[in-house]
């Protein structure tokens, strides 16, 4: 048996204050007594001592220990504790430099990635989606909603929809911002998934993994596109050719991409290859909440059983009263 308030237990030092005060009243009354009349002559004048009452008063006693101990938790045995895991959250990054225009999916990397996106939000109806899209800057298009049609329509058509968001492929604090739309919640299940066809100007990869773990945020990251190096389109319909006169070529670059999923504890994926994403993500949710589960409960706790305790000090009160009466 343990307590949640040991330091009450102090208390019990009133039961022996309780029967010392006792039996110094019973000893004064006496004493009282026996100045006023003589013992010997008590018969004559009908007078009755007080009497010891020594059951009622033990039985005081052990009502004032029982309050105290009820006061103080007392705990014992197991209990299985049921705690809330809270919703499940999921951060979507897509990539949207240009060379996301590229041809090699079907119809291009960039409309490939965004109907994945809505297949994602389609089946995972009790997931909270938010949208962030990233180049050479990032923002946060769509905070955490359970509107699907309010996402499909943040979802860009083309690399050219954002004027807004700087050219280039950068990580920077795009992972950052990620956790930071997340609610400050510890039972929450979060998770991020990034598409992009990899190739990050700034190598941030180390940076991105600690604003990850930051966040307990896991990554799943999804290669867009292939090994093979293909132009990068314009917005006029042509190939987007370097200074010398040379044609910009693009392709998959992978390393990146594994290591910062590896690393936050995800899963790397190509985006065109045989692993169905809404069954990662939604095994990856399901995870994360078990276990947060766990750590929330610690599987079980300490049954408080302080009603025994009270509910015996209210009979005894009860018995101590009608006692006390018959002098008993």
């Amino acid at each position: 048996m343990s307590f949640n308030y040991p330091f009450l237990l102090l208390l019990l030092l009133l039961v022996p204050l309780y029967l010392w005060l006792r039996a110094r009243w019973h000893s004064r009354e006496m004493k009282a007594l026996r100045v006023f009349v003589r013992p010997v002559l008590w018969d004559r004048v009908v007078i009755n001592p007080p009497p010891p009452r020594l059951v009622s008063r033990t039985l005081w006693a052990l009502v004032i220990a029982l309050l105290v101990l009820s006061l103080s938790g007392p705990t014992w045995g197991r209990t299985e504790a049921v705690v809330s895991t809270g919703g499940k959250n999921l951060v979507v990054a897509l990539d949207v430099s240009q060379s996301m225009a590229s041809l090699d999916e079907i119809p291009s990397r960039l409309a490939r990635a965004s109907g994945e996106i809505e297949r994602l939000a389609e089946e995972l109806r009790d997931v909270r989606i938010a949208l962030v899209l990233f180049s050479g800057s990032s923002r946060l298009t769509v905070p955490l909603t359970l509107d699907r049609e309010f996402l499909a329509g943040r979802l860009p058509e083309d690399p050219w929809s954002n004027p807004d968001i700087m050219p280039g492929t950068r990580l920077g604090d795009m992972v950052q911002l990620m956790g930071n739309s997340l609610p400050d919640m510890d039972l929450e299940a979060s998770l991020g998934i990034i598409f992009s066809d990899g190739g990050f100007h700034d190598y941030a990869v180390e940076s991105a993994i600690e604003a990850a773990a930051g966040n307990s945020m896991r990554l799943i990251t999804v290669g867009v596109g292939g090994p093979v190096e293909v132009p990068v389109p314009t917005r006029e319909g042509g190939v987007l050719v370097a200074a010398p006169g040379d044609t910009v070529m693009t392709r998959l670059e992978e390393g990146s991409l594994r290591e910062l999923a590896e690393r936050t504890g995800g899963i790397y994926l190509r985006l065109s290859g045989p692993d169905d994403l809404v069954s990662v993500t939604r095994s990856f949710l399901e995870s994360i909440s078990s276990r947060n589960s766990e750590l929330a409960t610690g599987g079980s706790t300490g049954k408080r059983r302080y009603q025994y305790f009270l509910g015996a000090a209210l009979l005894l009160t009860g018995v101590s009263l009608i006692l006390e009466r018959r002098g008993i």
